[in-house]
């Protein structure tokens, strides 16, 4: 639930744009929606802090809990929201702060349910178990893509316009309370470090700044890479007139579909070879498949479009669940939701949450479609010096 306004979020960017934006219009209004969209990324490393603090201080339970109804009102309400062309300059103003809530919100929640789960896990199956957080978020945000797509094939382009676009933003409040309802029968984790005079926050970053950077870099290529396949490649395919909008988003939702598919197996594989050796091949795939993607969907036809975005999503699931333990194993126990929040955070929300605003950007001024594959293979190779730099952590016990 927690993951499913963001998949939402990227499918209806170009309806959000002209009801929130309607005088930037074009790819300006896209540019503002994602604008909005990387802010409620941004916020996530507040998120991380915040709920770090709660997660190692009262236990990984309670923030899951609290994060859950944040995100539940905050998505509520956006489906709740006047347009632009009810109440002016405060619609878009709106949806910003509702969209730094979310974030506020996700920043929190990703964090400490991986933390809990992989210390829940036996020793030798700690990836494996990891990647099965890492597939719900993934879940989530498929769900807010298939629900997206079920939406343009059930309504017209006018009552998507008109009204039925706030369907799927108001459904995620019974969904929230439900969420709410069932952490409550989670086991309980007894808090670490409650005699503890500073907070997590301050001793993660006086006992571990150079990890925090390198976690950052590590996490830049792989979530730039995902909310590339996962919330801009639709609207990059329909602005460029390659697909209509139905199949760009089903091509949008086949990506997240092969990256959820192949978690668990990601996770088997780490947990048998190591993190390491997985993330660095996914890494260097990635890298040297960014331009032929993108060559292919400005050239190919509909069904080699499919087949690029599903090879690049299955090189991209080789290294992205085991790099999401790998970092959470990095931290000591008392302080894993708050450095590993902090670290991930920033890497998913200023790198990742902001890949769409740069890509359509780099587009616009370069004028090339196949500008956002320099993004690629840049931040691919500086998450490879970071993954370089960071010890093995699969068959040792958890610090």
């Amino acid at each position: 639930m927690e993951w499913y306004d963001f998949g939402l979020y990227g499918v209806l960017a170009a309806t959000l744009g002209k009801l929130f934006f309607p005088e930037a219009g074009g790819l300006v209004g896209l540019l503002s929606v994602y604008g909005v969209f990387a802010a409620g990324y941004v916020a996530r490393v507040a998120g991380g802090t915040v709920f770090g603090h709660i997660g190692d201080k009262f236990g990984r339970r309670k923030a899951l809990l609290v994060s859950a109804l944040v995100m539940a009102v905050a998505t509520f309400l956006v489906g709740c929201l006047p347009t632009y062309a009810a109440v002016g300059a405060a619609a878009p103003v709106l949806l910003t702060v509702f969209r730094l809530f979310q974030g506020l919100s996700a920043g929190g929640e990703f964090t400490a349910s991986l933390s809990y789960t992989i210390e829940h896990a036996p020793g030798n199956r700690r990836a494996l178990h990891g990647s099965f957080a890492a597939m719900s978020a993934t879940a989530g945000i498929l769900l807010g893509s298939g629900t997206g797509s079920l939406l343009f094939s059930v309504f017209s382009a006018q009552e998507i316009h008109d009204w039925a676009w706030r369907i799927p933003f108001l459904l995620s409040l019974p969904l929230g309370i439900l969420i709410a309802l069932l952490r409550r029968i989670l086991p309980a984790d007894p808090p670490a470090d409650l005699h503890k005079k500073s907070a997590p926050f301050v001793r993660v970053v006086r006992g571990h700044p150079g990890l925090i950077v390198r976690g950052a870099l590590l996490g830049w290529a792989p979530s730039a890479s995902f909310y590339l396949a996962a919330v801009f490649l639709s609207s990059f395919l329909t602005d460029a007139h390659l697909l209509g909008q139905r199949d760009a988003l089903l091509a949008q939702t086949l990506a997240v579909s092969v990256i959820f598919a192949c978690m668990p197996f990601a996770g088997i594989l780490a947990d048998r070879f190591g993190r390491r050796k997985m993330v660095l091949v996914s890494l260097v795939a990635c890298a040297a498949f960014a331009f032929p993607l993108f060559l292919l969907l400005e050239r190919g036809s509909g069904a080699l479009d499919f087949f690029a975005i599903g090879v690049f999503a299955f090189l991209l699931s080789v290294g992205f669940g085991p790099f999401q333990v790998w970092l959470a194993e990095q931290f000591p126990s008392d302080l894993r939701t708050s450095g590993f929040g902090i670290s991930y955070n920033f890497a998913a929300g200023v790198f990742g949450g902001t890949a769409p605003l740069i890509a359509t950007a780099l587009v616009q001024f370069s004028g090339n479609p196949l500008a956002p594959a320099v993004l690629v293979v840049v931040s691919s190779g500086i998450s490879l010096a970071a993954a370089w730099a960071m010890r093995e952590t699969g068959g040792r016990a958890l610090r």
